[in-house]
């Protein structure tokens, strides 16, 4: 905090970076949405600091988003739990709010998707570090007005990638990642990845200290991608995909005793894949798809060009407790997962996705589906080796984190695959989406977080900027 700051500060943008190669480098694959050719470009030499202009592509940008709905909290601010240097070179640090960071954040779990397994890759490719060093992605959102004042990251981190995905308003002047020490400044641009390490040997860069400046006009969103000391992901062993014909096929409905309570039936001891047949009645399950009127555009979901068009498709994420039919939904799911309705997220309905890897996991260590489809439809769990036929309001339950040892390890053995749906219409035949509801237990009471801070929309923050004209700068909401 003592070191000198310099009065002229550098604007790094990467779209002048790139010049002419801007459109080129811009372009994604449109069948995968891989980004094309990369161009790293050494911007500070001592201490050094790299920028990858469209590092993530514009449809991986996209998608990141797209997983996270709904699902963000106010953003919290590490403190040490002791005061000796140990600790906080180790990371024991507990996170508390604060009036110095008034974003707001999620957590990507490992893998989550097939899209963020090959970024986490790419990641540990660029920053030369281990996998299994990598932190949970770190998801992050700015309304206008929201700041993260200056920080360090920590020695506990010895490489941070920052990489933001989307852009700001070309005259939106502020929103940008500033260096103090260091006077450089950086541009938010979809898809460009920052990279620099917090270390001097074995001790703290404090050249590092960085402050997230609040935008002016929109929101900004980015990913902190931190590598630690310590080694931090861990998977379940791969077990290979059980072949089709090998499935041991289980007609939930048929498990039910027809009685009038809501009866859990355990498929799988390790994991722990329950089922409930007739979770939802009839009624409730039409009630839940008029509200997001899902059906009128079903058959258009499958057919659009978008690289990952088959991915999971939210159609409407609820509120929570926006009618007293969701608010006894969700208290039913509580129940079945044997945790508080506070670590429910909102309710999500969904195009669930036929493709293998591209189902949303959720961002929690429990999640569960709940069919809607009137036609009978599949969910293919192949490492399991279980291939479950669901009917209309069937219910099932499973974990994402293994804790069989005293370490969290992420289950990618419950990854599951929902088959599309076959319909013949005339002479023509048809594939559909199965329909469903998405619920995704958190890791903390998230519905108690996201009432400590009121969450400004995109929309309310177009109103919030038109209103006070481009002139008068914002305060932090809730600050």
């Amino acid at each position: 905090a003592g070191l000198p700051r310099p009065v002229k500060i550098s604007l790094v943008d990467t779209a002048e970076l790139a010049g002419d190669e801007e459109s080129s480098l811009a372009a994604a694959d449109p069948e995968t949405g891989l980004p094309g050719q990369l161009f790293a470009y050494v911007v500070v030499k001592d201490p050094r600091m790299t920028v990858v202009p469209h590092f993530f592509s514009a449809p991986e940008c996209d998608h990141l988003l797209q997983l996270v709905e709904g699902s963000w909290i106010p953003s919290l601010v590490g403190q040490a739990t002791h005061t000796s240097e140990e600790d906080y070179g180790k990371g024991s640090l507990e996170n508390t709010l604060s009036k110095t960071r008034t974003s707001w954040s999620c957590m990507i779990r490992y893998a989550q998707d097939s899209v963020v397994e090959r970024l986490e890759h790419r990641l540990s490719k660029l920053a030369g570090m281990p996998l299994e060093n990598l932190e949970r992605m770190n998801m992050v959102r700015y309304a206008p007005g929201e700041h993260f004042d200056e920080h360090h990251d920590g020695k506990f981190r010895p490489v941070t990638i920052f990489v933001y995905l989307n852009e700001l308003p070309e005259d939106d002047t502020a929103g940008e990642t500033f260096f103090p020490v260091l006077g450089v400044s950086f541009k938010p641009r979809r898809g460009t990845a920052v990279m620099w390490s917090n270390v001097v040997g074995d001790m703290e860069d404090s050249r590092m200290l960085h402050a997230g400046l609040a935008p002016s006009k929109a929101v900004k969103y980015g990913v902190n991608c931190f590598f630690n000391v310590n080694e931090m992901r861990h998977l379940a062993q791969f077990t290979p995909d059980a072949p089709f014909e090998d499935l041991t096929t289980v007609h939930v409905s048929e498990l039910s005793s027809k009685s009038s309570q809501v009866v859990a039936y355990r498929l799988c001891p390790n994991p722990k894949l329950i089922a409930v047949p007739g979770f939802l009645q009839t009624a409730e399950c039409f009630a839940l798809l008029e509200l997001a009127a899902c059906a009128k555009h079903r058959g258009q979901i499958l057919a659009s060009r978008n690289p990952f068009a088959n991915a999971t498709r939210t159609l409407r994420l609820l509120k929570t407790a926006e009618t007293p039919l969701i608010k006894e939904i969700e208290e039913r799911l509580a129940g079945v997962a044997g945790l508080g309705v506070d670590y429910l997220g909102p309710l999500r309905l969904v195009a669930a996705s036929p493709q293998p890897g591209l189902n949303n996991r959720g961002c929690g260590p429990k999640s569960a589906y709940v069919c809607l489809s009137k036609e009978r439809s599949e969910v293919i769990f192949s490492k399991l080796g279980v291939r479950l036929i669901l009917e209309e309001g069937d219910l099932i339950m499973w974990p994402n984190v293994n804790w069989d040892t005293e370490t969290a390890v992420e289950d990618i053995r419950t990854v599951c695959t929902h088959p599309a749906i076959q319909t013949a219409h005339s002479r023509n035949q048809a594939e559909l989406p199965t329909l469903g509801i998405d619920a995704f237990f958190h890791d903390n009471p998230i519905r108690e977080q996201q009432s400590r801070r009121h969450f400004v929309t995109e929309e309310e923050a177009a109103e919030i900027v038109n209103s006070l004209g481009t002139e008068q700068e914002l305060a932090a909401p809730g600050a």
